[in-house]
């Protein structure tokens, strides 16, 4: 699983320690802000790859359904991104600022309901790992491959890029780092990991 990876936004490239990560998997699931195509190129050498689209890939002129489902031995895995409209995501990153901690006023029960009857659901978005359970639902987001320096601080501005800065301060360094997730389904149910990368901030 991957999510976030913002080749040609930012990063001039997939990181190498992405395909390295994934080498051996059967399926490779994106959360959507590729906003490059080449980054499903590159991963479709080492699996089929089923997307989603991300809002900047949107921007980008990128063209990808917005929810999907797959089947994995017969477990039903719903892929989306994350991004609601502006009048969700505003008034919760207004509260995020004021309670400098992540608000996300019901996302995961909102990509629950678009997927429908699923036993996991993927998403990207937040830059941030996620491991929930919703409903009897597991929701996880593996984090992000690109992670903002903190000298992107001084372009995020407004109640949301301040809210955003100011909820990611207060992350650990592990919750901070790069990262993809792999996702193994047996006879016995799914496990899921979140693996670390290093770090892969752009240069600009």
């Amino acid at each position: 699983m991957v999510a976030d990876t913002h080749v040609g936004e930012v990063l001039p490239a997939l990181p190498p320690e992405v395909p390295a990560a994934l080498e051996g998997c059967q399926l490779i699931l994106h959360a959507g802000d590729l906003t490059c195509t080449s980054v499903l190129d590159e991963l479709e050498r080492i699996a089929p790859v089923v997307a989603v689209q991300g809002d900047h890939d949107r921007l980008a002129g990128i063209d990808l359904p917005r929810e999907r489902v797959v089947r994995v031995r017969g477990r039903r895995i719903g892929l989306v991104h994350g991004r609601r409209s502006r009048a969700i995501e505003m008034p919760a990153a207004g509260l995020s600022l004021v309670r400098r901690r992540a608000v996300l006023l019901g996302l995961h029960r909102h990509m629950i309901r678009r997927v429908g009857p699923v036993d996991l659901v993927v998403h990207g978005h937040l830059h941030m790992p996620v491991d929930t359970e919703v409903g009897g639902t597991r929701v996880f987001s593996p984090g992000a491959v690109y992670i903002p320096e903190e000298r992107d601080a001084s372009e995020r501005t407004g109640i949301k890029g301040r809210a955003y800065m100011r909820f990611r301060a207060g992350m650990s360094d592990d919750e901070r780092a790069s990262s993809v997730g792999i996702v193994e389904v047996g006879p016995r149910g799914m496990r899921v990991e979140r693996v670390l990368l290093r770090d892969v901030r752009g240069e600009r």
